[in-house]
C-alpha cells in the first residue's frame, strides 16, 4: 500500500524544486505515466507546463519528473484574464473617462489613476461616516469631557494623507504591471488552484504579511532614523484626545509604502490571487481607520483601536497588523486591561 503522504511530498518537492512556475502550473496527478503518456497526445501544445510538473505514479509509489503535463490555466491566457480584470476594474473607478481614453493611457498610468480615486473613496467615505457616527451621533457614550478630536486635529490628519496618497497608489500600481507582465506567482482563477489551496495559500500569505509588517514597523521606532525622519510624523498623534478616524492614512509616504511593500513582495513568492490581493489593500485601509478611533471593541486575538490606541500613547508596544500574535510572540503586547490595571494602581 503506497503511504497517503507520498503524493503531497511529491507537491512539496514540485514547488520547491520549481520556485517560477506560476500557481496551477504545476500539478500532482495520482494516475500512472502511461495515462499521462495519452493524455498529453490528447492535449495542444499551449495546454502544456513548462517542463517543471511531477507525477505521482500509483504503480510505483513514487515522484517523476514529467516535462508536459497540462495546466489548469495556460500561462498567456492567465496574462490575458489579467489584463481584462484590470480593464473592467478601471471602467467601474474611471467611468469619468470614455472606454479610448482609458485604452489609450498606459497600463501603469491607468493603474495608478484607478488606485488614486478609490483611496481617496475609501478615505474619506469611510473617516468621514466613522467620525459622523463616532463623535456626532454616540461621542457621549464612548468618550468623556475633552477627550474626543479637536476639528483642527482631524484636518491636519487629513492634509498629511492627502499628500501622502499620490504616492500610495503607485505601489498597487506597479505590483499590477509585475502581475501583468508574468513576474510574480499570482493567479487569476480560483479554478486554477482550487479553493482548498486558494484557502491554504491565503493563511500562508497572510500569516507572512503579519511578520513581515510588524518586523517593517517595529523596525520604524527601533532605527531611530527611520523614526526621526518618516515614523514621527504619524506619532505626532499621541494623545487620546489627538487620534481620530483620518489619522489612519496620515503617514508620511515613504513610511506609508514601506508598511504595505509586504503585500506586494509577497506575491513574488507566495501564490494569491490577485484580485483578493486588491481587496486586502483597501480593506488595509478600512482597518487603519478602524484602530485611530480609540474605541475598544474588545475583540482579541483581534489587533483593535484598544491595543493600538496604547502604540500611541505608550510607543514601544503593540506593534502588530490585524492580530496580536506577533507581539505576544516577541514580548512586545500590552493589553488594555493591563493599562487598566496599571492605572488603578497609580490611583491607590
Amino acid at each position: 500500500m503506497i503511504p497517503e503522504w507520498r503524493p503531497f511530498a511529491c507537491l512539496v518537492t514540485s514547488f520547491l524544486l520549481c520556485p517560477s512556475v506560476s500557481a496551477g502550473d504545476s500539478q500532482v496527478l495520482p494516475v500512472g505515466l502511461e495515462a499521462v503518456s495519452q493524455l498529453n497526445l490528447s492535449l495542444p501544445v499551449s495546454s502544456y507546463t513548462s517542463g517543471c510538473s511531477t507525477v505521482f505514479s500509483n504503480e510505483t509509489g513514487s515522484c517523476s519528473p514529467a516535462a508536459f503535463l497540462p495546466s489548469r490555466t495556460p500561462p498567456a491566457v492567465k496574462l490575458q484574464h489579467f489584463k481584462e480584470e484590470d480593464d473592467w476594474k478601471n471602467s467601474l473607478a474611471l467611468p469619468f473617462l470614455s472606454h479610448e481614453t482609458r485604452s489609450s493611457l498606459p497600463r501603469v498610468v491607468a493603474a495608478w489613476l484607478r488606485c488614486y480615486v478609490m483611496v481617496n473613496v475609501v478615505y474619506f467615505l469611510t473617516g468621514g461616516m466613522w467620525a459622523y457616527y463616532v463623535y456626532l451621533c454616540w461621542g457621549d457614550r464612548f468618550f468623556s469631557t475633552g477627550n474626543m478630536p479637536a476639528a483642527k486635529d482631524m484636518w491636519e490628519q487629513i492634509k498629511v494623507s492627502s499628500l501622502s496618497m499620490p504616492l500610495y497608489s503607485m505601489l498597487p500600481a506597479v505590483a499590477e504591471l509585475c502581475v501583468e507582465q508574468g513576474w510574480t506567482r499570482a493567479y487569476s482563477r480560483i479554478s486554477d488552484v482550487g479553493v482548498g489551496w486558494y484557502l491554504g495559500y491565503f493563511v500562508l500569505y497572510m500569516t507572512c504579511v503579519e511578520f513581515w509588517v510588524y518586523w517593517m514597523h517595529r523596525g520604524l521606532h527601533d532605527i531611530k532614523f527611520g523614526y526621526k525622519m518618516l515614523h514621527h510624523i504619524h506619532h505626532k498623534y499621541n494623545k487620546e484626545h489627538t487620534l481620530s478616524p483620518f489619522a489612519g492614512l496620515a503617514f508620511h509616504p515613504l513610511d506609508g509604502i514601506l508598511q504595505a511593500i509586504p503585500y506586494c513582495l509577497l506575491l513574488f513568492l507566495v501564490p494569491m490571487h490577485f484580485l483578493t490581493f486588491e481587496l486586502l489593500l483597501f480593506a488595509t485601509g478600512i482597518w487603519t481607520t478602524n484602530i485611530h478611533d480609540c474605541i475598544h471593541a474588545k475583540i482579541a486575538p483581534v489587533m483593535g483601536a484598544g491595543y493600538h490606541t496604547l502604540h500611541h500613547t505608550v510607543y514601544n508596544k503593540n506593534y502588530g497588523h490585524y492580530f496580536i500574535y506577533m507581539d505576544k510572540l516577541h514580548n512586545t503586547l500590552f493589553t488594555p486591561e493591563e493599562d487598566d490595571e496599571r492605572r488603578l494602581q497609580r490611583q491607590k
